[in-house]
């Protein structure tokens, strides 16, 4: 089951940090949900195939709920939560910061020539009981070109995450680590590494 994105480790050697940023009502938000910014405030989710500046991934929010005034921690946000227009939401959003998420392995299968290339996503709905969000890595986009719509693809395949460091067959799951390809502070320059 995919599971969004989840940080391991930051590229520059420092720490793994949230920052927060002021969010709009949510239609649903879940651990490990893409952030970008819409008239200044933070939304989720990029599509399948969407292309665009990311600003970080979900990681929690802290909301009032207008039924009982009661402030709320919480790790997900569900669809219809009545809450105030706007509130605090937690985010990764270091540019150097690197996740693990799923690749789907659908029809044609990540190998570790894809190391370097760029991917886009497939969009999953999140779990209310997990709290993780469903986004994986639409495998069957990796592409090591420069065309410019590739250029623009929300993230980079930096290798292999399973616990043999191997890859899958085409229709096995696997996981990946990944940095954001297309991070607001951080955007790519359009210098492919060559593989």
């Amino acid at each position: 089951m995919a599971y969004g994105l989840s940080p391991v480790r930051q590229a520059n050697g420092g720490t793994i940090r949230l920052n927060n940023w002021v969010a709009t009502a949510p239609t649903a938000y879940f651990e490990g949900d893409t952030c970008s910014l819409s008239s200044g405030l933070l939304v989720t989710d990029i599509g399948n195939g969407d292309l665009g500046a990311l600003v970080g991934v979900f990681w929690g929010a802290e909301y009032q709920d207008n039924n009982s005034g009661d402030v709320k921690f919480v790790r997900s946000i569900p669809n219809g939560t009545v809450a105030k227009a706007q509130y605090k939401a937690y985010v990764y959003d270091d540019p150097s910061t690197i996740f693990k998420m799923q690749a789907d392995q659908a029809a044609n299968a990540l190998t570790s020539a894809d190391v370097g290339a760029v991917a886009q996503n497939v969009t999953g709905a999140g779990s209310a009981v997990t709290h993780k969000g469903g986004s994986a890595l639409d495998s069957s986009t990796a592409s090591n070109t420069q065309n410019a719509t590739q250029q623009a693809y929300p993230f980079q395949i930096l290798g292999s995450a399973q616990d043999d460091l191997g890859y899958t067959s085409a229709g096995t799951t696997m996981d990946v680590l990944v940095k954001i390809n297309t991070h607001s502070w951080g955007r790519y320059d359009g210098n492919f590494p060559t593989a």
